[in-house]
C-alpha cells in the first residue's frame, strides 16, 4: 500500500543524490569522467535591493507551524 511519506522520502532521497552529484562535479569532477560541467552562476553585479535580505530556516519554519498545529488542536 502507498503511503503519504514514501513518495516524497523517495523524491527528496533522488534529489539528493542528484544535487551531491552536481557538487562532485563542480568541485573536481569525478575521475576519468568526461565530458561537459556543470555551470556555476555567480552574480557579477548584486542586486542592491537584496542588500539587506535574510534568508529564513525552512526546517525551523516548518517547526514552528507543526508546534502552532499541535497547540491549536489542544
Amino acid at each position: 500500500m502507498y503511503t503519504l511519506t514514501k513518495g516524497p522520502s523517495k523524491l527528496v532521497a533522488q534529489r539528493r543524490t542528484a544535487w551531491q552529484h552536481v557538487e562532485q562535479q563542480l568541485d573536481n569532477g569525478p575521475a576519468g569522467e568526461s565530458g561537459p560541467k556543470p555551470v556555476q552562476y555567480v552574480e557579477r553585479t548584486p542586486d542592491p535591493r537584496l542588500q539587506n535580505f535574510v534568508p529564513i530556516d525552512l526546517d525551523e519554519w516548518w517547526a514552528q507551524q507543526f508546534l502552532a498545529r499541535i497547540t491549536n488542536c489542544s
